[in-house]
């Protein structure tokens, strides 16, 4: 597999601007134990997306669902929180605040692009590009 890496981008978490961290720009890990989250449903085998890695305890979810925009709409109405990439603040709805979770070890995401081993096609070749363009 050939792999090229486009960015690292900072997981935050996402909470309504109007709720209990209004105002704030960073919150402590402990204050995330009881909180309500968003997530993407999971099996026992896969990471629980929209979860902050490391939470201490059993998170409470209230809503799943894989879609970025539905778990961010959701956050904006007040029904929880979730992470997101830092790259996503450019598309937060209004009603969203990112805030740092400080307590814990930062969390970075990576942004890959993979394709098979060998020479690469025009179409695969616009695509890399594309996607390195649009992260540029």
């Amino acid at each position: 597999m050939h792999v090229d890496t486009i960015d690292d981008t900072e997981l935050l978490l996402a909470a309504p601007a109007a709720g209990e961290f209004s105002g704030r720009t960073s919150v402590h890990l402990d204050e995330l134990a009881d909180v309500a989250w968003i997530a993407a449903p999971s099996s026992s085998s896969e990471p629980l997306l929209g979860v902050w890695p490391g939470l201490p305890g059993h998170p409470r979810i209230v809503h799943s669902t894989r879609d970025w925009l539905t778990k961010l709409q959701l956050v904006a109405g007040g029904f929880g929180v979730t992470t997101v990439p830092a790259r996503l603040s450019a598309v937060l709805p209004r009603g969203v605040a990112l805030l740092r979770v400080e307590g814990a070890p930062q969390e970075l995401r990576r942004i890959l692009v993979a394709r098979l081993p060998g020479r690469t096609t025009p179409a695969i070749t616009a695509v890399t590009r594309a996607v390195m363009s649009a992260a540029g």
